[in-house]
C-alpha cells in the first residue's frame, strides 16, 4: 500500500514567509519610530519671532496704477499707485484683498475724483494715505492694513 502524504503548495508556503516578513519589519518600523519620537520628543526648535523673520509679509500692489480723472471744469489726470503690507500667512485676509480689489480701485477713483486739480495739489500725500486708509479699514472684516505705500502721485 502506498502512503499519500498531503503537503499544502510551495508557492502558499513562500506568501505565507514573505507576509511574515512584512509584518516583521513593519513591527520594526513602528518600535523605531516609537523610540525616534520619545527620543525627540522635549527637543523642538522654537521658531524665530515674525519681526526677526521679516518673512510673514507681502506687499499687495495687485492695484495697479490708476489714472484717475479730477473733478471741476477743467479736467486732468491723476496718476497713482497704491501698495501695503499684509502677513502672507493670514489665508483668510488675503483672499478677503484678493476679492475687494475693484472696491479699492472704486474706493481711490471716488476719493481722487472728488477733487479738482488746485485741492489735489494742495492735499498732502501723508493726508492721502491717512484718509484712504480709514476709508479701506473701516469696510475689512478679516484684518486691518497698517500702512499705505503711495509709488506714483502725480497730476498730468
Amino acid at each position: 500500500m502506498k502512503r499519500v502524504e498531503e503537503r499544502p503548495p510551495q508557492t502558499s508556503a513562500i506568501v505565507v514567509n514573505v507576509l511574515l516578513i512584512v509584518i516583521a519589519v513593519l513591527v520594526l518600523i513602528l518600535i523605531i519610530g516609537t523610540i525616534y519620537g520619545l527620543v525627540k520628543k522635549g527637543k523642538t526648535t522654537v521658531p524665530p519671532p515674525a519681526s526677526e523673520a521679516g518673512m510673514d509679509e507681502n506687499i499687495f500692489s495687485s492695484l495697479g496704477t490708476l489714472r484717475i480723472p479730477t473733478a471741476g471744469s477743467e479736467s486732468e489726470t491723476i496718476i497713482i499707485s497704491i501698495a501695503f503690507p499684509y502677513n502672507k500667512n493670514d489665508r483668510p485676509f488675503s483672499e478677503e484683498l484678493a476679492s475687494r480689489i475693484s472696491w479699492f480701485k472704486t474706493i481711490i477713483s471716488d476719493y481722487f475724483g472728488a477733487l479738482t486739480a488746485e485741492e489735489f495739489d494742495s492735499l498732502g500725500i501723508d493726508t492721502a494715505k491717512t484718509e484712504l486708509l480709514q476709508h479701506f479699514n473701516a469696510e475689512l472684516r478679516l484684518g486691518q492694513i497698517r500702512e499705505l505705500y503711495i509709488t506714483d502721485y502725480m497730476r498730468l
